[in-house]
């Protein structure tokens, strides 16, 4: 296995330090001025700067804007070439996000995976490696005419984009050139056809929990949740997976999202009863909800008669959140999501350089980036190498990407308790041998 693909961060030496504050040797220009913010051109991504991301954005009119004209002096092979990367074979990488999305916080989103790509990048990458900061505006034809952008520049890989759809269009145009799509989308439909998803899909993080409970004693699962594409999303991976584990699944509720859930407590409720009373501690139901929806729909269970020490619950990452962890319903609950050990150091080294935590996409975003700067030094940026079977160990932990274009992670395990959750199961440090 390529390990570590990330080694561990030390202090901030001067010398990095001092590169963020000098992206210019390390990016291009982005194919037009994109306002971020201050609706002023924006001709380097700047780091090391907190941004002002505001809302008086205007719609960017790809088809009459011109290329600024000191990204076009020297084309070197043939594609973009910055004057100071002239004579050298490189490598390069187009960085697809949507910075002037209409919603602030999709904006500020694309901004801290732009400085995870750009800590990465001066983490690990040589003077041959340049990316590419391109706008998508978060529209699927912003993305097909940056891709058709990137293909002129010569572009090695493709980081992005972030939508579903806009994913779809932009492995559509690549495939021909046989450029690998390494994208943050959790539809799990956008994968395929050379796009890889670097996300932390649902159905990866069902497995997991799925798996540890299974492992102790339960067989029998019951799903309540919002019927929403990510609710559905959820509850057939939990099929799947107890299909594939010897499990069944005795019951699914799906409740309107915008509404209460108390018929559909009733029904879990009822199910629960019935199953527990000759199964008492064999029996889990997964709850894929978040925040104060959680905390009203959770305590309907125990409402309606189900006694909570003999039902194991079950959810996702959504529940790693500090709003509900004092909810005593979810005491003992488990779901997965990254190990925390791994993100302690990246997210350390992010605030100190940048002066904000990352979001969790930064850290997916530093991982893809990682690994095209891992894969262009063996010169192996192909589809074979983003589907190296042994994977990559990134801040998110193991990872490798599947064939048919989703990814397998090695999660953690955490148990909800009053002070907070604790990892009761660390994630692994290797994928066993043979197709994954």
């Amino acid at each position: 296995m390529l390990q570590p693909l990330l080694r561990k961060f030390p202090a901030p030496s001067l010398l990095l330090a001092s590169l963020l504050l000098a992206t210019a040797c390390a990016s291009a220009p982005a194919r037009q001025p994109v306002p971020i913010g201050t609706g002023q051109p924006r001709e380097e991504p700047v780091t090391g700067v907190p941004r002002d991301l505001g809302d008086n954005r205007g719609d960017v009119d790809v088809g009459e804007m011109e290329e600024p004209e000191d990204t076009a002096k020297v084309r070197g092979d043939g594609g973009l070439t910055p004057p100071f990367m002239d004579g050298r074979d490189i490598k390069r990488a187009a960085v697809m996000l949507p910075f002037s999305h209409p919603n602030a916080n999709v904006r500020a989103e694309a901004e801290s995976m732009l400085a995870g790509i750009e800590l990465a990048l001066f983490e690990y990458a040589d003077k041959d490696f340049l990316i590419i900061p391109m706008d998508t505006a978060g529209k699927t034809s912003v993305a097909e005419a940056r891709t058709d952008e990137a293909i002129k520049d010569k572009a090695d890989v493709i980081l992005g984009p972030l939508f579903g759809a806009n994913v779809k269009t932009v492995r559509q145009i690549a495939r021909d050139k046989e450029i690998p799509v390494i994208a943050f989308s959790n539809d799990r439909s956008a994968a395929g056809g050379g796009a890889y998803l670097a996300s932390v899909s649902p159905d990866e993080e069902v497995r997991r929990v799925m798996e540890y409970v299974a492992a102790r004693g339960v067989d029998t699962f019951v799903f309540l949740g919002p019927r929403s594409d990510y609710g559905r999303q959820v509850e057939a991976a939990m099929r799947y997976e107890a299909g594939r584990l010897g499990a069944v699944v005795a019951a699914s509720a799906f409740y309107d999202p915008s509404s209460g859930a108390g018929a559909e407590a009733r029904q879990i409720a009822s199910v629960l009863k019935s199953e527990l009373a000759s199964r008492p501690g064999r029996v889990a139901v997964m709850i894929p909800e978040r925040g104060v929806k959680l905390l009203s729909v959770a305590p309907l269970l125990p409402y309606n008669g189900v006694d909570m020490r003999k039902v194991k619950l079950l959810g996702t990452s959504y529940w790693d959140d500090s709003s509900i962890w004092r909810e005593p319903t979810l005491a003992g609950g488990l779901f997965a999501s990254p190990d925390p050990a791994n993100q302690a150091t990246f997210r350390d080294t992010y605030r100190r350089i940048y002066g904000r935590a990352p979001t969790d996409l930064a850290g997916q975003a530093y991982d893809a980036a990682a690994l095209a700067v891992r894969l262009a030094g063996e010169d192996n940026l192909s589809y074979g190498g983003v589907t190296d079977p042994d994977g990559f160990y990134g801040v998110n932990g193991l990872f490798r990407f599947r064939i048919d274009g989703t990814s397998e992670r090695g999660l953690a395990v955490k148990q909800i308790e009053s002070g907070g959750p604790t990892v009761v199961e660390g994630g692994v440090e290797s994928f066993s041998s043979g197709d994954s």
